[in-house]
């Protein structure tokens, strides 16, 4: 889920001259709706030339009209991205699902609720939920924060996270010869790569792997002040530490005064 300027991209249109136009929202803005043309060069995406707008409909035609006209001009082939198609599950964790307690963007609408009878255990959680709401695309940080949503384990970008997370973990785990029976991953040989153990939630593997980070960073530290110091820079500190040694000189005799002569 891209964000800039703080708003979501919603809608991309892409041609072969990695360049092309996007569409962003944000509810919280005086004007929520936003088209934008960007250069996507060197895997990094400068977005400029903005249109801030209030519909979402004027938004969606205004993408369309400038990717349009930037063709006409240029004579550019638009480019097919590939969408995956997954849906993202999120846990209303306290309250019951009902009006308000929810994300609805405009581009991102519930297409589907499972209502609990009441606050119930989610299977393969560590959680309690009131419901579940399905999305066709992923929510933002701020999003699950505002409404109090729990992101499924499932989730495609979640599932991401922690395929990523385990790496960090597992090669921990096997530096510090940790026993079976406690590692949070195990090596998947067809894969080549760490996988999280079944028992693991996203939680105890965010945190492990920020400890080991910060571990890491605390031993990179350490290892940079004990490094010596080069060659030129030991033979500049040896002559500053002899030159303050050095007894200092004697004082100059003042000359004599004409007057004494």
């Amino acid at each position: 889920m891209e964000i800039n300027a703080g708003y979501v991209i919603r809608r991309t249109i892409l041609f072969d001259n990695q360049s092309g136009f996007a569409l962003g929202e944000n509810l919280k803005a005086p004007n929520p709706y936003v088209t934008w043309q960007f250069n996507d060069w060197d895997g990094s995406r400068n977005y400029f030339w903005g249109h801030y707008m209030d519909d979402p409909d004027m938004a969606e035609r205004d993408l369309r009209h400038r990717a349009e006209d930037y063709q006409r001009r240029y004579h550019m082939r638009e480019v097919g991205q590939a969408q995956e198609k997954a849906t993202y599950k999120y846990y209303s964790t306290q309250r019951p699902i009902d009006v308000g307690t929810y994300p609805k963007s405009y581009f991102n609408r519930p297409i589907h609720m499972d209502i609990y009878p009441g606050r119930q255990q989610v299977p393969g959680e560590s959680f309690q939920a009131w419901g579940a709401i399905l999305y066709t695309q992923p929510l933002t940080e701020q999003e699950m924060e505002d409404y109090e949503l729990r992101p499924s384990r499932d989730n495609l970008d979640i599932r991401r996270q922690m395929d990523a997370q385990a790496q960090v973990v597992g090669k921990w785990e096997d530096a510090h010869h940790v026993p079976e029976q406690k590692r949070l991953t195990w090596f998947h040989p067809d894969f080549g790569s760490y996988v999280p153990n079944y028992f693991v939630t996203p939680e105890q593997l965010a945190d492990f792997a920020a400890g080991v980070g910060r571990q890491e960073a605390a031993k990179a530290r350490k290892e940079a002040k004990e490094k010596p110091a080069p060659i030129s820079q030991q033979m500049r500190d040896a002559q500053a530490q002899a030159e303050a040694e050095r007894s200092p000189a004697a004082p100059k005799k003042d000359a004599p005064d004409r007057g004494d002569r």
